[in-house]
């Protein structure tokens, strides 16, 4: 049946305040601010009842720092944006999830970048119209309108990586949102622009005489998933080394271990200290379905850690090619 598209509700006012704000600064979820004049961030004015951010700013949202975002952003949420031609308020929370958790394994448990074309046969975009109570009709979104969704159907995809069931609850998150400084413009400029239709490079996959260079890859992530790695383990592991995998650092986070200069680790790290377990808990409870639960926290360790898995001899051994890591950004 075909879909007849209304007008888009207007914004919600956004809900975060300076308190709020600097509550997530000391969550080690958003930069300290260094300068009034040129603020890491700004709680939007009471009378903005829709975002008007300010020349050097985007929009962003609680939710999506307490997923794993940062600022500046990694190259990988940059490519991410460039890619699918949205602005930061075109994610979902659930698309930002996605992120992290690809962006973490591929650093953490593989030892290498975000990779684009393991990211290309993996995921597409989908785009979310609100429903309106008519059946055929919807409406477009301003914020949240690109999911991020493993290809299913009639391929092995679902088997070939860790399970990623995500959370059905983020109510309200459309009214938390500020303003990010928008560090040399990496990420695009705030228009408020609606997409009403998915655009055909959303479901791009990989050329076909390239699928074979993925199989050393697609094998260590079946043996990762063989060891029961899940995305809630991903996420306690990233909360525990406190990085945020969305932002760009000096070091991958498997390079994060002894020998590594101490001002490197706190540029990396967001925190002085771990979070307690049961905060920890509470975000990745936030992010993914599932009753997670304090004694798995870092319960599958990331390298460089005691305990975790090197796939890199296995790399070597199939005769993986490193030449084609490289996000095209």
């Amino acid at each position: 049946m075909p879909v007849r598209l209304v007008a888009a509700d207007d914004w919600r006012p956004s809900s975060m305040t300076e308190c709020r704000l600097l509550e997530l600064e000391r969550e080690g979820l958003l930069r300290h601010r260094t300068s009034l004049l040129s603020s890491e961030w700004i709680a939007p004015p009471a009378d903005h009842r829709e975002p008007k951010p300010p020349k050097g700013y985007v929009v962003s949202f609680a939710k999506f720092h307490h997923h794993g975002l940062g600022a500046p952003p990694s190259r990988f949420m940059r490519a991410l944006c460039h890619h699918y031609a949205v602005e930061l308020q075109h994610f979902s929370p659930n698309a930002i999830t996605v992120a992290v958790v690809f962006a973490a394994v591929c650093e953490g448990y593989l030892g290498m970048m975000p990779h684009w074309e393991l990211w290309f046969h993996l995921y597409r975009g989908e785009l979310f119209n609100a429903p309106t109570g008519t059946i055929g009709v919807r409406k477009p979104v301003r914020a949240g309108c690109l999911n991020l969704v493993l290809k299913t159907g009639k391929t092995e995809r679902p088997r070939e990586y860790i399970p990623v069931g995500l959370s059905t609850n983020h109510a309200g998150w459309d009214s938390q949102w500020f303003y990010l400084r928008n560090d040399d413009n990496l990420l695009p400029a705030y228009t408020g622009h609606l997409i009403t239709e998915r655009p055909e490079n959303w479901t791009y996959g990989v050329v076909e005489v390239h699928q074979s260079r993925l199989d050393p890859l697609l094998d260590a992530l079946k043996k990762l998933r063989l060891e029961s790695l899940s995305a809630a383990l991903v996420l306690s592991a990233v909360h525990h080394r406190r990085v945020l995998p969305l932002m760009s650092r000096p070091l991958r986070m498997d390079e994060m271990g002894p020998g590594v200069s101490s001002r490197d680790l706190e540029v990396c790290r967001m925190s002085n200290e771990a979070p307690p377990d049961d905060e920890v808990v509470a975000r990745v409870r936030a992010a993914v379905a599932g009753d997670f639960k304090p004694e798995h926290v870092n319960g599958f360790p990331m390298r460089p850690d005691a305990g975790s898995i090197d796939q890199v001899r296995s790399f070597l051994i199939h005769g993986f090619d490193p030449g084609f890591l490289l996000i095209p950004f």
